[in-house]
């Protein structure tokens, strides 16, 4: 997607939502405890230490142009804050708009549970909280559903091989173990047997299965409606939107980043906000900022068109996103997209910590679907295979595309201030959720630029207002163990291994 290109440094109208193009291959009563420990380590700021004091509203930059920096910018808009939002190439340009755009709240860590049932929320809410004309009013949501597929020991591997069938049965009790936390939260899912998926979903094999998760208000979303609508609605309020902007550097004082050096001059604000996602490492060494275990990972999706109807037309777009097997070797999944069907599996990818503009786009031979039968695209569709036949013989895949993730060692997103500088935050780090993330992140940062983070934690507002979001577990400072320092956060999760699925 294309933006018209404009040389002034005023801010930019930005054009309607246009459809995807799939033709291409597209420090207040602190407890002592944390204060020594944070002392050992050197850290001179983290979520926690930073004065819960409320602030008067400055001038604010937001580093980067997707749906995060679109939904913050919304937020600080509104609180008085004068935003200005720097992006080096197009709105749009990075992950936001290469995104499967999964929505979900089937997490392990109940931060993440309670802050993607606010997300989801909030995007029922998206137009009215845009205010969006009726004439653009497209859809943003649609909650299909989330369905975690968990194999049968003897299913998934032969006697001769008991220690991965003892992994295939450590992973579907993890799962329930999951369901357990998720429904305590008043998270609405179902725990199902091989039977009633088949009931359900009848083109799904259940001889394969020893069981199921269901979530029938995840989904998926429509991210170029998202950051196209946000950024309109930021620049009513008021922000400008600078494209063509990139950092590359910062005059540093006492602490404290005076102004970033960008291709189009100097800019000076009171505080500074990283939300570049997997281009974020470099962003903060160039401006001075704390080294970030952010690394970038080439992830890629295919489509494939139905040349059989298998079902109705309106139960294929009913279909949930699919996720078949979870654990080594799993992880494969799907989801309608219109009359397509989306998939992706994540893959044992090297580090690209110089990646350009350019590689997102990129297609590896080996990951190129028009290379014959013999690539990445058809072996995903052998995963797809073991579950439904019916669904991976449908038809032919027709279109790749790839971009970057930002991934952590935990996949737990880095929110919060830098250990070098006072006033840069960083809210980066996503995994592969940063767009299912972004409402929720908008809220945090709002909080950690506004003062409202009580001894860690933030109160999340009506009707979430009981919930309150440990930062603790997003703090940019906190201490990774070393065994997932060295493994690809999206391949070797093991407990964790939902965290591979978008």
């Amino acid at each position: 997607m294309k933006f018209a290109r404009r040389s002034s440094l005023t801010s930019e109208r930005l054009p309607k939502c246009k459809p995807r193009d799939l033709s291409r291959g597209e420090r207040s009563d602190v407890d002592p405890r944390f204060i020594e420990g944070r002392a050992k380590r050197g850290v001179f700021m983290s979520n926690l230490l930073y004065p819960a004091r409320r602030r008067s509203a400055g001038q604010v930059v937001l580093i980067g142009g997707g749906s995060s920096s679109a939904l913050t910018a919304i937020r600080l808009a509104e609180r008085g804050f004068r935003v200005i939002v720097l992006e080096k190439a197009k709105i749009g340009n990075g992950s936001s708009s290469r995104s499967a755009a999964g929505i979900r709240a089937q997490f392990s860590v109940e931060e993440t549970v309670i802050g993607m049932q606010y997300s989801r929320w909030w995007y029922r809410q998206f137009h009215e909280v845009l205010e969006t004309p009726s004439e653009r009013r497209q859809p943003v949501i649609r909650q299909n559903g989330y369905l975690f597929l968990y194999e049968d020991p003897e299913q998934a591997a032969p006697a001769w091989m008991p220690t991965r069938r003892r992994e295939v049965e450590r992973v579907w009790q993890m799962a329930r173990a999951n369901v357990a936390l998720q429904q305590r939260i008043g998270e609405p899912v179902e725990l199902l047997t091989p039977q009633q998926v088949h009931d359900r979903w009848p083109h799904l094999v259940p001889d394969r299965l020893i069981g199921a998760t269901w979530g029938p208000t995840d989904g998926f979303l429509y991210p170029q409606m998202i950051y196209t609508e946000g950024f309109r609605r930021a620049q009513e309020l008021g922000v400008t939107v600078l494209q063509d902007t990139a950092v590359i550097g910062a005059t540093l004082r006492h602490g404290n980043i005076a102004a970033l050096e960008t291709t189009k001059g100097p800019i000076e604000a009171d505080w500074f906000v990283n939300e570049t996602n997997a281009w974020a490492a470099r962003v903060s060494r160039s401006i001075g900022g704390m080294p970030l275990p952010v690394v970038p990972l080439k992830r890629y999706l295919y489509f494939m068109k139905p040349t059989a109807p298998i079902m109705s037309s309106e139960e294929w777009h009913r279909l949930p996103m699919t996720i078949y097997g979870i654990g080594s070797g799993r992880g494969a999944h799907s989801r309608p997209d219109s009359d397509l069907l989306l998939l992706a599996w994540a893959h044992e990818a090297a580090p690209e910590p110089d990646f350009s503009d350019e590689d997102q786009d990129r297609i590896d031979p080996h990951f190129n679907h028009n290379n014959g039968v013999d690539n990445y695209g058809y072996a995903l569709l052998e995963q797809v295979f073991a579950f439904s036949p019916l669904l991976a013989e449908a038809g032919g895949l027709t279109a790749t595309t790839s971009g970057f993730y930002g991934t952590t060692p935990d996949a737990n997103p880095l929110i919060g201030f830098d250990s070098n500088l006072n006033n840069l935050i960083h809210a980066v780090g996503f995994s592969g959720h940063g767009l299912m993330h972004a409402p929720i992140t908008a809220l945090l940062v709002e909080a950690l630029l506004t003062g409202e983070v009580e001894h860690g934690k933030v109160r999340l507002p009506e009707p979430f207002a009981e919930h309150t979001l440990d930062l603790q577990t997003f703090d940019p400072s906190r201490t990774f163990s070393q065994s997932a320092k060295n493994v690809d956060p999206a391949l070797a999760r093991g407990e964790r291994s939902e965290a591979m699925v978008l």
